[in-house]
């Protein structure tokens, strides 16, 4: 999880060669490590029950089914040679979850999605909470550009700055929402990196206004590019931001002047960038 967090500290729109290039780069680093320690296990405790059958054990690994040739060739030459003394112990390695939860918690963005507002509002047992795009905010702010204007104007285009003038164009490049990155991007990056994934992978779609065509044509795309799975198709947002004017002054007993105090409160010091 994590990877829109690492794409926005190195400046990489989602839909970029180097971001899939970077995305295989991590995937090929997991799953050969992941690789290593079950050969390393297998050498300790013996490979699992079932290895003879398998495709390992007659020399094809996970990258050799796809064809593909991995970068750091000298590491799997050394694993070749562990696999065919050894085995392995694991049948299985590596999946991605959805992690909504736990990225939540840990305070990344989840999975291997894009980020799907640069301003939401999340529901908890404790209240509701204004969130806003930490990387955004120090994009603007190291530019002179996170006025009050452009938080209203964010909060007006439900967590968009794609009709924000006053943000330059390869900002707004680069902090595109899932709603506004096509999606064959998404799709070809999961399958970049599948031949080092030997389960499958959580990859939601995102369409605001799904078509019978669209449909078609996305799934086809994924199916002939060798994804075993995708995961949900999201036809709408999950949340939306209420819409109030910066500098009004409702009554006490609003709603949307309740939600303020609690997304600005003590309790809630991440959200301040926004509030201020």
């Amino acid at each position: 999880m994590g990877l829109q967090d690492v794409f926005f500290t190195l400046g990489l729109p989602f839909d970029s060669e180097e971001a899939r290039e970077l995305s295989t780069r991590i995937s090929e680093e997991i799953y050969l490590s992941a690789l290593e320690r079950s050969a390393e296990l297998a050498a300790q405790s013996g490979a699992h029950p079932a290895y003879a059958d398998t495709r390992a054990a007659r020399g094809d690994l996970q990258p050799d089914l796809w064809g593909v040739t991995p970068t750091l060739t000298d590491r799997w030459d050394r694993l070749r040679e562990q696999v065919a003394e050894h085995g392995l112990r694991n049948s299985l390695l590596v999946a991605i979850a959805p992690t909504a939860t736990i990225a939540s918690i840990v305070g990344c963005y989840e999975c291997i999605e894009p980020q799907v507002s640069n301003l939401f509002k999340r529901e908890t047992l404790s209240g509701e909470f204004l969130q806003v795009n930490a990387a955004l905010v120090r994009e603007l702010r190291s530019r002179g550009l996170w006025t009050a204007e452009v938080r209203e104007q964010v909060k007006r285009q439900e967590g968009s700055v794609q009709g924000i003038a006053a943000i330059p164009e390869e900002v707004r490049h680069l902090f595109r929402t899932a709603w506004e990155l096509p999606q064959r991007a998404l799709v070809d990056m999961a399958a970049a990196r599948q031949p080092y994934i030997d389960q499958s992978q959580s990859l939601n779609l995102f369409l605001q206004s799904p078509t019978i065509g669209k449909l078609s044509s996305m799934y086809l795309h994924a199916w002939k590019a060798g994804l075993k799975t995708t995961y949900y198709l999201r036809s709408r947002p999950a949340t939306r931001i209420q819409q109030t004017t910066v500098g009004s002054r409702p009554s006490a007993a609003d709603p949307a002047t309740d939600g303020a105090a609690v997304a600005c409160s003590l309790e809630n010091p991440e959200t301040f960038e926004f509030c201020e």
